[in-house]
């Protein structure tokens, strides 16, 4: 695949945010993150309920659908893979008692892709789903869960929000709301849509486009929570500094 910096999604300009060397190793030097057992656990539970709602089904269906979408990399041992499967059932056991007992709304589509042209770059990204509510649609995000989350965050989540102007400019469809589903705790966290967010969004995607685009990789992040922390050559440097 050819490098494209005119085009974005969240995943790029969160890349970037982190730290501009994390950008370069996946998307420059096309290097793939390595999986943990967490990254994991998430693309399975993605999968399954991806299918569950495009196809339907009972709980047997969704379990089924789990092990057919099951993705195995990134586990230490069978028996850590074991421990990752058995959470990750139990998760998708209590969202679909959840599911069953809510008053839900019309679901629209799930893993729906968006594109849109903002000025010289192409935005896109997949929405994981969209639900009809009285006066226009509620886009729904699926959060594993494991950390605590607020309202407060939510509000000012950037993926939300760029997925809102998406889902608007994609699909001309009105987001009122936006949610996160807590899988892990099978909960859902949900606010009114701000428009003011849509401005603020398009002005990170534009500052961080500008930055990419010149290439400036001076700037280090956080490398004790980096993904690529032993594989980045800026680390060996910034470990043998210290020595």
């Amino acid at each position: 695949m050819i490098f494209d910096p005119f085009e974005l999604n969240y995943t790029k300009v969160k890349a970037w945010l982190d730290c501009p060397q994390l950008y370069k190793y996946r998307y420059i030097d096309k290097k793939f993150t390595p999986h943990t057992p967490f990254s994991a656990l998430g693309i399975s539970v993605h999968r399954s309920l991806d299918r569950y709602h495009s196809a339907g089904g009972d709980l047997s269906d969704l379990i089924l659908y789990y092990d057919d979408g099951w993705h195995n990399h990134g586990f230490e041992s069978p028996q850590q893979s074991m421990e990752f499967y058995n959470l990750g059932r139990k998760i998708l056991e209590n969202y679909w008692v959840a599911d069953i007992a809510a008053d839900r709304s019309e679901i629209v589509f799930t893993e729906k892709e968006f594109e849109f042209e903002f000025e010289k770059w192409r935005i896109r990204g997949t929405m994981d789903r969209v639900d009809r509510v009285r006066g226009g649609y509620e886009l729904i995000d699926y959060k594993m869960g494991f950390e605590n989350k607020t309202a407060e965050e939510l509000k000012n989540d950037l993926q939300l929000a760029i997925y809102a102007v998406g889902l608007k400019k994609a699909f001309n469809m009105e987001p009122r709301a936006i949610s996160w589903f807590l899988l892990v705790k099978g909960e859902k966290i949900s606010a009114p849509y701000d428009p003011a967010t849509a401005d603020a969004a398009l002005a990170v995607l534009k500052d961080t486009g500008e930055k990419i685009l010149a290439l400036d990789l001076s700037r280090k992040g956080n490398c004790e929570r980096c993904p690529i922390r032993k594989l980045c050559p800026e680390v060996i440097k910034i470990v043998d500094s210290r020595e």
